[in-house]
């Protein structure tokens, strides 16, 4: 599964939204969450691997393997990863495969691409979509028609148009985002399709078919109609009409492993260093529950790249391929769209289709370059320093040295163009894979990025970093599409009816930049709410020294015992407030290690989080109370009562952040 600009990965992301909401923040898009997407940019003291001068190397084993034996092994040791994996194939036939590192360091026990087990995450969705275009085949789905009709529950008609497959598959139903019990901790935690999908069900917040907005809730919907059309249970399904065809003798979907397969699985890190973790239990599974080696998943890489077929076994036809491969969703017809689940990566010097996945400790990327008959497999065991294992860089690294441009991009856009369309970008944006309705609108205020443009009209965007660390420069080469400065990939603006820059065409097409208003922005938010809390906080801090000072001296402050004990409740408010926001940092920060946490084992603490909060509600008015009843006592100074009048506001700030995300509801969802 994957995590987008994040893009939406890993859980750690919650923690730093939460930490910007409160604090005075300009720091970069968050890591993607578990189950993403994007492929990551790569790190700053890997090896790049630059294409000759002279010729293009030709794409052979005997020039493969050394290239690829430089690269892979610096990244385990720049990034602390235990193991990768790698298959090749071209023109039909396996390039090249191997093992890196280790499948246990503990036990020295190599990864082998033949047998060695991994979790590639998302890439599971291209089987779900490959299972769901089998049936459209058979005339028994239709991509076009209301998912309503195959399940038995209701998607609720929040807008007029009806989700359908088609929308699924291309992360255009609208969905937002949902990551409660996408993990669960153990077998006895998994619960049917039907189930999952039915309680952790999150809303419609965009109109179908307009906005992508990346959903493993979609797919997973998507592999439990596959399961009530075909009559089989969705992971008998995928085994009896791809795996087996395919000849995949060694992948699954089953959660636990099947006997014959459990010893193969390698260890999963969080750093090599560190020890290994669990198998991770994937309660979404057909977004993502995938288990499989390299070896296996070259027969499914050249089913791609041969209409279907390897060996004289079809699982899908010609047709079918190329209108999975093909454009379903565009953001513009020079930047890279979305086929049925296929993401075009590149379109220029080379068109590159795929998808990337991410589970908590695996990340894995499945590329495929149908114009040169050529598909590779590459999978990491550990989180390592970088969310993605590096693999970003591979697949760049391997366009820059076989598929060099030809020439350097034309610009059709003249200097004073570019600089006032770099002018009219410039803003706060966040992404359209966020959560509106529960608390995890939080992560929307670390998902936001700043857009900046210099005087020549060269624009950059905030967390997205080069191979150098620095943050790329996008030139603009037509209207409002830029291209990276030295580099592969576009981005493109959109305005809307009003001739206002207000949306961001990223890379991936499964996510897009939405501009935000200044009061919605995490430095504003962050000067507020943050400003509030450390007010807070140095109010208990400095309470019982300035009592010991007043004891000393003989100054009471209050000789009323009301006033005494609205100062001592206004500090309790003040503690209150603190340990509100502190508390569920302390506990979402053990998420990697503990994934009990994001699942309905948290549903009693989330339960009194709620209530802790509306009494601190409670506390606000008190606070506003002591604030009128200490501005109008004598004998104290302006700092007194400048000081009770700050606490009300600040109280106030609380309450109004508190209410729009959804740190009072009284649902447990996420």
């Amino acid at each position: 599964m994957q995590l987008a600009f994040s893009t939406h990965v890993q859980f750690m992301a919650f923690v730093g939204a939460y930490a910007l909401a409160i604090c005075v923040a300009t720091g970069q898009g968050p890591a993607p969450s578990p189950l993403t997407t994007a492929p990551s940019p790569p790190t700053a003291n890997a090896p790049v691997v630059t294409p000759q001068a002279n010729a293009t190397p030709e794409l052979t084993k005997a020039d493969l393997e050394p290239f690829l034996d430089a690269l892979i092994p610096s990244q385990l040791r720049n990034r602390n990863i235990a193991g990768a994996v790698i298959s090749v194939v071209k023109d039909g036939q396996l390039l090249f495969q191997k093992g890196y590192g280790y499948a246990d360091v503990e036990e020295k026990k190599p990864v082998l691409p033949d047998e060695t087990l991994f979790r590639p995450g998302s890439i599971s969705k291209l089987f779900t979509a490959t299972a769901v275009m089998q049936l459209v085949e058979q005339g028994k789905l239709d991509l076009d028609r209301d998912v309503n009709d195959y399940v038995d529950f209701a998607i609720p008609k929040t807008y007029q148009q009806p989700v359908t497959l088609r929308q699924l598959l291309t992360h255009t139903a609208g969905f937002e985002e949902t990551l409660k019990n996408l993990f669960v901790a153990n077998e006895r935690d998994i619960k049917p399709l039907r189930t999952y999908l039915v309680n952790e069900m999150p809303a419609r917040i965009f109109p179908p078919g307009k906005i992508p907005s990346y959903s493993n809730y979609g797919f997973t919907l998507a592999g439990y109609i596959v399961e009530r059309v075909s009559g089989e249970k969705f992971e008998r399904y995928i085994e009896n009409h791809i795996l087996k065809p395919l000849g995949m003798n060694h992948s699954t979907f089953d959660q636990p492993l099947p006997a014959q397969l459990a010893p193969q699985m390698s260890k999963g890190y969080l750093s090599a260093s560190k020890k290994p973790r669990d198998f991770e239990w994937v309660q979404a599974a057909p977004a993502g529950a995938l288990t499989t080696t390299a070896a296996d998943m070259t027969r499914f890489m050249l089913a791609f790249l041969q209409d279907g077929a390897v060996d004289g076994v079809s699982i899908l036809k010609p047709e079918t391929v190329r209108q999975m491969e093909t454009r379903q969703f565009e953001f513009h017809p020079m930047l890279p769209g979305l086929g049925i689940t296929f993401m075009e990566y590149l379109t220029d010097p080379v068109r590159i289709i795929g998808h990337g996945g991410d589970t908590v400790y695996f990340h894995s990327d499945m590329i495929l370059v149908p114009d040169a008959h050529l598909g590779y497999f590459l999978s990491y065991n550990s989180l390592g320093r970088d969310v993605g294992g590096g693999r970003g860089e591979v697949w760049r690294t391997l366009v820059n040295r076989y598929f060099p441009s030809a020439a350097k991009a034309k610009t059709d856009v003249d200097l004073n163009t570019a600089k006032g369309d770099g002018h009219a970008v410039t803003g706060v944006y966040e992404g359209t894979r966020r959560g509106e309705t529960t608390f995890l609108k939080i992560l929307a205020l670390l998902d936001q990025f700043s857009v900046t443009s210099d005087k020549e009209g060269v624009v950059r965007v905030e967390g997205m970093k080069n191979q150098s660390g620095d943050l790329k420069r996008w030139r603009e080469i037509a209207p409002l599409i830029y291209r990276e400065v030295d580099g592969l990939e576009k981005i493109g603006f959109r305005r809307n009816a009003s001739g206002f820059v207000d949306e961001l065409l990223p890379f991936p097409a499964i996510y897009e930049g939405q501009r935000v208003p200044w009061y919605a922005s995490k430095v504003f938010v962050g000067v507020l709410v943050g400003g509030s809390l450390l007010l807070a906080l140095l109010t208990v801090l400095l309470w019982p020294v300035a009592a010991i000072i007043r004891k000393r001296y003989q100054r009471p402050l209050f000789d009323t015992k009301s006033n005494r004990l609205l100062y001592f409740f206004s500090r309790i408010v003040c503690l209150g407030q603190v340990i509100f926001v502190l508390a569920p940092i302390i506990m979402f920060s053990q998420g990697l290690e503990h994934i009990v946490i994001l699942g309905d084992a948290i549903n009693p603490w989330l339960q009194a989080f709620h209530v802790t909060g509306w009494i601190l509600i409670a506390g606000v008015v008190l606070l506003i109370i002591t604030a009128v009843r200490f501005v109008r006592l004598p004998g104290h100074g302006f700092w007194f009562r400048a000081h009770a009048i700050l606490l009300a506001l600040g109280g106030i700030a609380f309450g109004l952040f508190a209410w729009q995300f959804h740190l009072l509801d009284g649902s447990v969802r996420f």
